[in-house]
């Protein structure tokens, strides 16, 4: 099976491509390398280092024949979308429309679209499904949300099986610390670094936060059974951003406080549903919270810290 991956050098890309290369699958990447770094794939595969919206991506989908496609490339700061919405529209939008367009003409077989818990905006009472309306706050999420339509659109149209998972907060190893769901790397640097840590707003803000090889493995298993449609990926918890800190102290990680005002985009609170995935696939998360934040520690410390 022939996998391409793009963003496959970042931080959910990374992990997705490790995922179906140890299930045997030929690992393919498209990376600009704006976020991702080549270290973080350590396993056999070919790399074309250039944007997803470049028409020259289309010289690699004549060369080889794709049967899956997971679409991780992505601008992913909430803050920039807002700030400079051209850069988010030309990554999350025309890139995912190149990668729409060659998957259809090429006959990939499975389309896969990461997209995010950004698409529902803040006005709803969670756990939130798939089935609540799509009001974003951000140009980020409502990109999101129309890279949504574009896959339904191509499937319908096209006949192209597309696959649209809406992660909740993202984390583990690797994660960058900038970008959407970046509040835990953050965090963690912090502590590390003995620097202080800036909550914007009062800290009872909540996040639904999954450890990205939950996420990976839910993309496989999706893949392998053929799964379509749209799903949240999700660990059906809420988790404060003061809860998180109280286990950081927990774990020996303390940090120092200090408060900024919230920020323009910033959801109060997102915690997702993931009863439809389970009950299609069978699919839930495996690894705790506490474990998780365990693990990317260690990862942390054993690794120089880059910020992108």
């Amino acid at each position: 099976m022939n996998v391409l991956v793009t963003g496959g050098y970042g931080f959910i890309g990374s992990a997705v491509a490790k995922r179906f290369f140890d299930e045997g699958a030929n690992i393919f990447i498209i990376d600009n390398l704006s976020t991702g770094h080549l270290r973080n794939i350590e396993f056999p595969h070919k790399s074309y280092l250039l944007n997803v919206e470049d028409e020259v991506c289309e010289h690699f989908f004549n060369e080889i024949e794709f049967d899956v496609v997971v679409h991780c490339a992505a601008q992913t700061s909430v803050q920039l979308s807002i700030q400079e919405p051209m850069k988010d529209i030309l990554t999350n939008i025309v890139g995912l429309s190149q990668m729409l367009y060659l998957s259809s003409k090429y006959k990939v077989k499975h389309f896969v679209f990461a997209s995010s818990a950004a698409v529902y905006g803040d006005s709803h009472y969670p756990p939130i499904e798939e089935t609540d309306y799509s009001e974003p706050v951000s140009m980020y999420g409502l990109n999101k949300s129309i890279g949504e339509t574009y896959c339904e659109k191509w499937r319908q149209d096209y006949g192209l099986q597309t696959l649209i998972y809406r992660f909740a907060n993202v984390y583990g190893p690797r994660q960058p610390i900038k970008g959407e769901a970046a509040v835990i790397p953050t965090m963690l640097k912090s502590s590390i670094e003995g620097q202080p840590f800036t909550i914007f707003g009062d800290g009872h803000q909540t996040r639904d936060f999954i450890y990205v090889d939950d996420v990976a493995d839910a993309i496989f298993a999706g893949v392998e059974v053929g799964l379509q449609g749209v799903y949240n990926v999700s660990t059906n918890e809420a988790w404060s951003i003061q809860q998180v800190i109280l286990l950081l102290q927990h774990l020996n990680y303390p940090l120092e406080i200090q408060y900024a005002p919230a920020r323009e985009g910033d959801i109060e609170h997102s915690i997702l549903c993931h009863d439809k995935l389970a009950k299609a696939i069978g699919w839930k998360p495996r690894v705790s919270f506490t474990d998780g934040i365990q693990r990317a520690i260690i990862a942390m410390q054993n690794e120089k810290i880059v910020e992108i």
